[in-house]
């Protein structure tokens, strides 16, 4: 799967489950595809691969890193499970 078809069917997953906002988790998906383009541009080239070698608290723990905060909100950690599930 490429990582457009993976955010595809994320987003389709998110607009049939009848959320009250999906829009709250579809920003998500956003802010950490910017992560992923800035700092990790090898998951958007190979998704399968690159998520393949990292377990996935460790890599909450590293995209964390490089929010404000320091850490993931709930969206956001939602958004790297359905990754992950994807892949």
């Amino acid at each position: 799967m490429t990582w457009q078809e993976i955010k595809d069917s994320i987003i389709q997953d998110l607009d049939s489950r009848g959320l009250k906002n999906s829009s709250i988790r579809k920003n998500a998906l956003n802010k950490i595809e910017e992560i992923f383009k800035l700092h990790f541009p090898y998951l958007i080239q190979n998704p399968k691969e690159g998520f393949g070698k990292i377990e996935k608290n460790e890599f909450k723990a590293r995209i964390a890193k490089y929010k404000p905060n320091g850490r993931l909100n709930s969206a956001e950690s939602s958004i790297i499970n359905e990754i992950y599930y994807r892949i």
